[in-house]
């Protein structure tokens, strides 16, 4: 790739430097205007340079307040030793509207900004009626029963109370220029201080300057727009309202339409469960989400069901790909056809998978019980569910999952590819995996997971626990399970890595010195099951991939003794 850059030249600030945060700040600032001028409106990239222009005091003061949480602050709260004088500072932040001062504000952020002794003490008696034995939840219902949704000034509310109330009004440019830099609203500056504190650690990927997030400002809009809807939702807004904000723009952006597919998937499933049926039915249709047909069959199922939606069913079933689809459309046809009196299609052949009974007289962690039941010193339990083949896989594929390409990494800070889910992400790597992969028949593949292990541990990557991906652990493993096994473990995640990271049995019993008269070294995987759980269907598959090759698994089945009252 053509004009690569270390993310490493990106540094954070030292943070002995008070100041420490606003260096971060102008890095990122700074990142945004190098890497995405054009995708700023010109009004906006003047308002950068006003911003970078004004006294480092209240440069310092607004990032700060950028920092914290909400949108309205006392100035009494806002006191820094490395700003100096909170009012020196503050005044040409209000002089260019980057703040407002004494804003009015209602009866919710009057309460999250008040203690409940200054609530007692300084708010209007007039407004409300209080005893000295209010808790502040009783005041805070007590206003808004009586005042809704009222904003005053805070000298309105609380005479007594000597203080004075900001409100940031640049909290919308910020976001998207944080956006715009990591690709996502869940960081922000703070990633900058974990990692030089050494919390967290990223790969170091080498990527061109012109590798972005966006390409696009109607990109940066999408996201924006599908954040507020995602909010709606969690705050549990009328689902029509939530759809009707969604953006209508063509997607060019695959990681940005599997955003949106994501969020119209749970948008249909709050409709789904709220018996709302016809959306529900129209938002899994747009979805792309892997599971958005199979729930929008059984949305028909229980809505609908008809010879046509049947016919479709039957049509979904023959071109279905991936096992844990046709699984679920499968049961829904079976389901169906009853319902309809039809002879059934499919029909349900699952291997008995071996089965361990086990009782034990201690209630506790099930896990954890069955793992101390059966472990031996020749023959060590791990509690590893998905933690261990997904830790190796990584380990030995590391050069494919950290591959420099187009898209895939945009600034210093990314545990995983931005396309680590798309269809796609395989095949562009696929010579890579092989390569990795090739070393399975060689032996070499022992050192070089072993190697990675002591330079990446502490890396931020998806695959991996590091708390759980000991060295004993990894050399046991390493020891005992055949370079076969893996590779067998190793592409089936490959085939589709989404679906196939999770549902891998719960324990692993190594048997370094052989088992059954045989001196090979060898293992067993084990779930676990505790009273009144069953199998899921994506644990279930794992378990029959293994048993048709010849690993050895079983599911253990745990009841907890009964004690003698006697």
């Amino acid at each position: 790739m053509p004009d690569l850059e270390l993310t490493s030249t990106l540094s954070s600030a030292d943070l002995s430097d008070p100041l420490y945060y606003l260096r971060n700040f102008h890095t990122l600032v700074a990142w945004v205007r190098d890497h995405h001028a054009d995708l700023l409106h010109a009004w906006e990239r003047e308002q950068i340079g006003q911003l970078l222009a004004l006294p480092t005091p209240s440069q310092a003061l607004l990032v700060r307040m950028l920092m914290r949480r909400g949108e309205q602050f006392r100035v009494s709260r806002l006191i820094y030793d490395e700003v100096g004088s909170t009012v020196d500072a503050l005044a040409p932040l209000i002089e260019q509207g980057w703040v407002e001062s004494d804003p009015e504000l209602d009866c919710e952020s009057l309460c999250r900004l008040l203690t409940r002794d200054e609530m007692i003490k300084t708010l209007d008696r007039d407004l409300v009626h209080l005893s000295t034995s209010m808790t502040k939840a009783t005041i805070a219902e007590q206003l808004q029963a009586s005042h809704g949704t009222l904003s005053r000034r805070l000298a309105e509310w609380a005479p007594g109370l000597d203080d004075q109330l900001l409100q940031l009004n640049c909290s919308a440019l910020f976001n998207r220029l944080q956006l715009m830099f990591f690709g996502n609203l869940t960081q922000d500056l703070s990633a900058f201080v974990l990692t030089e504190l050494g919390y967290n650690r990223f790969e170091p990927v080498a990527f061109s300057k012109h590798s972005r997030a966006f390409c696009s400002r109607e990109e940066v809009d999408t996201y924006l727009s599908l954040h507020a809807a995602r909010e709606a939702l969690e705050m549990e807004q009328p689902l029509t309202e939530i759809v009707e904000q969604l953006p209508q723009l063509a997607l060019n952006s695959s990681w940005l339409e599997r955003r949106c597919s994501r969020l119209m998937f749970e948008l249909g499933r709050s409709a789904e469960r709220a018996g709302e049926y016809d959306l529900a039915l129209s938002l899994y249709n747009q979805s792309r989400h892997p599971e958005a047909q199979q729930r929008a069959f059984r949305v028909l199922e229980h809505s609908h069901p008809c010879l046509d939606s049947y016919s479709a069913l039957l049509d979904a079933l023959e071109q279905s790909e991936r096992p844990s689809e046709r699984e679920a459309l499968a049961r829904i046809e079976r389901r169906m056809s009853r319902a309809l009196g039809l002879q059934s299609k499919t029909h349900l052949r699952r291997p008995t998978l071996p089965r361990l009974n086990l009782d034990l007289a201690s209630p506790g962690p099930v896990e954890a019980s069955v793992a101390r039941h059966l472990n031996r010193a020749d023959a060590p339990v791990f509690f590893v569910e998905n933690g261990l083949i997904n830790g190796l896989f990584a380990l030995l594929c590391w050069p494919a999952l950290y591959a420099p390409l187009p898209g895939a990494f945009f600034n210093p800070f990314q545990a995983a590819p931005a396309d680590l889910n798309s269809n796609d992400f395989v095949n562009r790597r696929h010579s890579l995996f092989e390569e990795a992969l090739s070393s399975l028949a060689t032996g070499e593949y022992k050192e070089s997971i072993l190697e990675r292990r002591r330079n990446k541990v502490g890396t931020a990557c998806p695959f991996i626990n590091w708390q759980l991906l000991g060295e004993e652990l990894v050399s046991l493993a390493l020891e005992c399970i055949p370079a076969r096994h893996l590779e067998l473990f190793f592409r089936r995640l490959l085939e589709d890595i989404p679906a196939h990271r999770s549902g891998l049995p719960d324990l692993i019993q190594f048997f370094p010195r052989g088992v059954d008269g045989k001196t090979t070294p060898g293992y067993r995987l084990i779930e676990v099951k505790g009273p009144g759980d069953r199998l899921q269907d994506h644990q279930r598959r794992w378990l029959e991939y293994c048993m048709d090759r010849g690993i050895e698994v079983s599911v253990c089945y745990l009841r907890w003794q009964q004690l003698d009252s006697h």
